[in-house]
């Protein structure tokens, strides 16, 4: 979608309109203000106090009419260039509904300032944010059609859908147009935005390998252009905030980290670098934080680094036993299960960010209590956020070196406080965003952390409460991923609990890892394919992959969603691996190759896993 530039014409930025409204603090040093009360994040980032006007009053422009149903006898605004009549009605979407809810707990700024102010000069950014507010729309619309079967309802919602798609293809054919040249801070900022933008609604066209593909290319434009500018990446903030605000930067560092979860073991280079962002600011990181947005920063930074060490171990882990070629250990199902390769040279690595997080949590404790308590329901939820979020980013990091799964037994205690700080945010959550419909948030929530407790967590009583709290939030999600995560979690549950002792223990011949996740994305069903692996023993030498048992389920795109896994043996494909027939051949066993024989996968018809 984005290109390099082929010609010599420069393209500048059109000055965003100045705000009036800003504190006096940001007036006086010259720098755009956010306007947040009652300090804004530029003033508490400096650690100045944030001085307003008194009685100042807020100029607002009203861009439409209150009444949409007055929109064909009312002229389109004279600042914002409406193509239809009803975009007028979608942007007021975008602005109401969609932008505080894609803002999240955490409350970034790039949706619903930075963006909205970018529609006065960039069109293509005006039709993005119209097609976001018509998806909204549709989204919700659809969800009220399955509690309200009405032809009219389902009809609607069709309508809202057609038209974001319309929208979004004029959008993309503005995005086509621009030549992002990282010496270019204006030609970048406008790539940025549009992997923003594109980020942001193939999400929610349930297209995340799209997606997120689109937001890697920005963050390399974006990591590359910060290299120009400073030799030292301090990773919490932009180098230059004037050409690319910080919030844009903190946008991208998220979806960053959200890519190194969710394809993990991949790119081995891109994890070895990445994980060393930040190292000197890491290093010097405060004693103790002043308030949410500093150890916000801090803790953002933490969690890309670790999260990118995770890849790394997995990726060289794979990689080891490719180099091997040994019978049995070359692409085996259920690589990650075996103690073979462990890469015993990123011990020290582990144990330093592990001991960074432990750093992070003592910096947050002296004022996590008073704003767990705040009755601001935003404070509230992004203290228990950051809390949740890098308690398992440290039991993920542990777990990646773990050759048993009784392992993660030690984490019992942090098991528990995920739950519970879980559930406080399902209920600030509801004093936020109406209760019974989806919201357009981007996966910041602790719906990950309460899945892992799911699969990693043996005791009853806490993995049920995690599905429960998971199960009862997953209707917001209109990505329908945390449904799929339900399922997927469910998948594992059943199959240990059959295992399960008089005693209330599941011994380590009775659990199970989830090795492979497939989601049909780009078929016309997007069915979802589990394979979990049960480690029997090392009948040839502990310098092998273990025999093992695996389970086979693929779910219906109605049940992955549904939410509906039943323990039906009829419908699970259980086997062995190696099969005891072969265990002493001398012949290469190829994953690939296996999988796809699985799966019914054709040569040259191999679907990429999302």
């Amino acid at each position: 979608m984005l290109h390099s530039e082929t010609g010599s014409n420069k393209v500048k930025r059109a000055s965003a309109p100045k705000s009036r409204n800003g504190c006096q603090t940001c007036k006086t040093r010259r720098v755009k203000c956010d306007e947040k009360h009652p300090a804004c994040n530029m003033c508490l980032k400096a650690n100045r106090q944030c001085q307003w006007k008194q009685k100042q009053q807020k100029s607002q422009r009203i861009l439409i009419p209150q009444n949409t149903d007055q929109l064909s006898r009312v002229r389109p605004s004279e600042t914002l260039h409406f193509i239809d009549p009803r975009e007028a009605s979608y942007f007021k979407a975008y602005q109401e509904e969609a932008a505080p809810e894609l803002s999240g707990l955490l409350r970034s700024s790039v949706w619903s300032y930075t963006i909205l102010q970018a529609c006065y000069q960039e069109p293509f950014v005006l039709r993005a944010v119209v097609a976001v507010g018509a998806l909204n729309k549709a989204i919700k619309t659809e969800y009220l059609a399955t509690t309200n079967p009405q032809e009219s309802t389902r009809v609607l919602a069709q309508q809202h859908r057609s038209f974001a798609l319309t929208s979004y293809n004029h959008a993309i054919s503005g995005m086509r147009q621009i030549i992002p040249e990282p010496k270019k801070s204006s030609s970048l900022r406008k790539a940025l935005l549009a992997c923003l933008l594109v980020y942001c609604i193939e999400n929610f066209l349930q297209s995340p390998n799209t997606a997120f593909t689109q937001s890697q290319t920005g963050y390399s434009l974006l990591q590359s252009w910060i290299s120009s500018k400073s030799s030292r990446n301090l990773g919490i903030e932009s180098p230059d905030p004037t050409s690319i605000e910080d919030d844009i930067f903190h946008e991208f560092a998220k979806a960053d980290l959200q890519h190194a979860i969710r394809w993990g073991e991949h790119a081995l280079t891109r994890h070895s670098t990445r994980r060393l962002e930040g190292q000197v600011t890491i290093k010097n990181m405060p004693a103790r934080f002043l308030h949410l947005e500093e150890a916000r920063v801090y803790q953002e930074l933490i969690m890309r680094r670790t999260y990118h060490l995770i890849g790394e171990i997995y990726a060289r882990i794979i990689a080891a036993k490719d180099e091997i070629r040994h019978t049995f250990t070359t692409d085996t199902p259920g690589e990650l299960v075996d103690p073979c390769c462990l890469p015993t040279t990123l011990f020290p690595d582990r144990d330093m960010y592990i001991s960074d997080i432990h750093r992070w949590c003592s910096a947050f404790e002296p004022i996590f209590p008073k704003l767990l308590r705040s009755p601001g329901p935003l404070i509230s939820s992004g203290a228990a956020l950051l809390r949740l979020h890098i308690l398992n980013a440290e039991i993920r990091l542990a777990g990646a070196f773990f050759i048993n799964e009784c392992d993660f037994d030690q984490f019992h205690e942090y098991y528990k406080e995920i739950v519970s700080l879980s559930r406080h945010v399902a209920k600030k959550t509801e004093q936020l965003y109406p209760k019974d419909q989806p919201t357009f948030l981007f996966q910041d929530g602790s719906e990950k952390p309460l899945c892992d407790v799911a699969l990693t967590c043996r005791n009853k009583q806490i993995r049920e409460e995690a599905l429960l709290v998971l199960r009862s939030t997953a209707h917001r999600d209109p990505t329908k991923n945390q449904a799929r995560m339900v399922t997927r979690a469910s998948f594992v549950v059943n199959l240990e609990e059959e295992g399960r002792l008089p005693d209330g223990t599941i011994p380590e011949s009775a659990r199970w890892r989830l090795v492979w996740l497939l989601n049909h994305y780009r078929e016309a069903k997007k069915h979802l394919t589990l394979i979990a692996v049960k480690r029997l023993g090392f009948p040839i030498g502990k310098q092998y992959p273990a025999r093992r048992e695996y389970a086979r389920r693929t779910f219906a795109q109605e049940e992955a969603e549904g939410m509906s896994c039943t323990p039906w043996k009829e419908e699970m494909h259980f086997a062995y691996w190696p099969p005891p027939e072969t265990l002493r051949l001398p012949r290469p066993l190829e994953w690939r190759a296996i999988y796809d024989e699985m799966l019914g996968v054709e040569e040259g018809e191999r679907t990429r896993f999302g």
